[in-house]
């Protein structure tokens, strides 16, 4: 959806650089410019709120994961900084709290995915480009965002007290 954008931003950019300095036109060129980025950023923001609202519509407490934002930016870039994750928490944690709902956040450091959510197994390495894994434990296949989901839901609901961490131990025939 931004992307689309970024090739006007680009083009926006190119035309100002090229621009003569002081000439009207490279004035003209800064004011689409600065259009391209507003136009950008409202559509973000407004998909921000249409979806906080969304999900604190459907679902009384939010289970995130906190993230190390920054040693992301270094790793991806500009793909994390278009996501500008921190201002769509902002916006849930306002929608949230204006309708009585709770967002819960998990330590970075919990192994989400490297815990089997069937089980609660932990492994010790797991790379990251692994996308899916058998526990040695249970014999379960996990993908790793879908387990990683489940075990943020299963301990963002113990935080609030309406679950429990500990799994249930399943009965073995002997």
């Amino acid at each position: 959806m931004f992307r689309v954008r970024l090739v006007r931003l680009t083009k926006a950019s190119k035309h100002h650089s090229k621009k003569l300095k002081g000439s009207s036109n490279r004035e003209r060129a800064f004011e689409n410019l600065v259009r391209a980025h507003e136009d950008i950023a409202n559509r973000r923001s407004d998909w921000f709120w249409k979806l906080a609202h969304d999900l604190t519509d459907r679902f009384d407490v939010l289970c995130f994961e906190t993230l190390n934002l920054n040693g992301m930016k270094r790793l991806w870039g500009r793909k994390i900084s278009d996501l500008a994750l921190r201002d769509f928490l902002d916006i849930l944690e306002w929608q949230a709290l204006k309708k009585a709902k709770q967002v819960v956040y998990i330590d970075q450091w919990y192994p989400s995915s490297k815990t089997c959510s069937c089980c609660g197994h932990v492994l010790e390495t797991l790379d990251l480009s692994v996308r899916e894994w058998r526990c040695p434990s249970c014999q379960s296949v996990n993908g790793r965002d879908d387990n990683a989901s489940k075990n943020i839901q299963t301990v963002g609901a113990s935080m609030v007290r309406l679950g429990d961490v500990r799994r249930s131990k399943t009965a073995v025939a002997v």
